[in-house]
């Protein structure tokens, strides 16, 4: 496939076969995406441009030309915090790494009846509240109209979604015993944010072209779930159910992210009806995610950023993800590659990364 694309027909490719994929349409070829974090770009620079350059399908998410780097500097450490609009106080220690929570409004669930959420018509929460707690909608709309122009996919994000908002309002210790109690206080704060959630949904849904609507739930641990199968379809099934609806009343794609090992919840993620699952390999397994997943549901494979990309040969990384793609394709397709790479991943380790996703997805050499 020719490599010399201007940016936009990049853009263009991109959407129509992301979305043709994520349908199981038969898409051109199997959709690869690169994240490169902030710190990444800030350490290679012009570096990291040459191989944008010279695989742009494996960089749909970026244009050359608007890059733009931090000023230089050795230091990489931050301490700075800020307020999101549903109180949680976000610590940030690293330059370009999000927060984490430093104080939780919700710490003591009786303060729950007193907790208030704003009108969802003020405008929309950006993750983090990083660098500003709200935008106004007319702002993101605009925002929008620029990349429709321009051929890009628009996607609408809902950043933390129900189980992993309540993670950043409650600590873990406090959250998961109140789940197994059916804390009254807990069930009030999770309808709290689904109602806060839905109105924010149905806002958006006024701009016409949406087509990719993000539920951003970490429900696993490294070696298992973080929640009982029975409490997910009990506590969050039905909430999911009244989003998903919304999302397929506006004929975009639902997907749907959750980090850490799911295998167990895998039943009740096909109840789901998702259009994208987004999961990691490493904590799932290859073999579990084909069996479980394949052909059911387009999979969208987080790849190992902590050991294959660190740690392994060009050869090896190659191997890798051409086992991934024929375990877990099928005749419709219904995969994405999609790799974030941090510090401290050497340059040639990205540059194998991109060729890699070229001869194993996208050329199929």
């Amino acid at each position: 496939m020719e490599t010399r694309l201007g940016i936009e027909e990049v853009w263009r490719i991109h959407r129509l076969n992301f979305l043709k994929c994520a349908r199981l349409e038969k898409p051109m070829f199997t959709p690869c995406r690169i994240n490169l974090s902030q710190p990444i770009l800030n350490i290679y620079r012009e570096k990291i441009i040459e191989i944008i350059n010279k695989y742009p399908l494996a960089f749909p998410d970026y244009d050359p030309e608007e890059l733009r780097f931090d000023e230089e500097s050795r230091d990489i450490y931050e301490d700075r915090y800020t307020v999101d609009v549903y109180g949680t106080i976000w610590r940030f220690r690293i330059k370009g790494f999000v927060g984490i929570p430093h104080r939780y409004p919700l710490e003591d669930l009786d303060r729950v009846r007193e907790w208030s959420l704003p009108d969802p018509e003020t405008g929309y929460p950006i993750g983090f509240a990083d660098p500003r707690p709200l935008i106004p909608w007319e702002e993101l709309f605009n925002y929008f109209d620029k990349l429709k122009e321009r051929g890009r996919l628009i996607v609408f994000n809902l950043h933390h979604f129900l189980f992993q908002k309540l993670m950043d309002l409650v600590p873990l210790n406090k959250l998961i015993p109140a789940l197994y109690r059916r804390d009254e206080g807990l069930l009030i704060a999770l309808n709290k944010i689904a109602e806060y959630k839905l109105g924010l949904l149905k806002v958006v849904k006024r701009y016409r072209g949406i087509d990719v609507v993000v539920f951003l739930e970490d429900l696993g641990a490294q070696d298992s779930p973080l929640i009982k199968p029975h409490h997910l379809r009990e506590y969050f099934l039905p909430y999911y159910r009244r989003f998903f609806n919304e999302v397929k009343s506006m004929n975009a794609v639902i997907y749907f992210h959750s980090d850490g090992n799911i295998v167990p919840l895998a039943n009740v993620f096909l109840e789901m009806d998702v259009d994208v699952l987004n999961i990691q390999d490493s904590a799932n397994g290859i073999d579990n995610i084909a069996s479980l997943f394949r052909g059911k549901v387009c999979i969208d494979l987080n790849i190992d950023k902590e050991h294959l990309i660190l740690n392994k040969s060009r050869e090896e990384i190659l191997n890798y993800i051409r086992n991934a793609v024929e375990k877990l394709e099928t005749e419709s397709s219904g995969l994405m590659i999609n790799i974030e790479v941090y510090p401290p991943a050497p340059l040639e380790i990205i540059a194998y990364l991109a060729e890699a996703c070229y001869r194993c997805c996208i050329e199929r050499k």
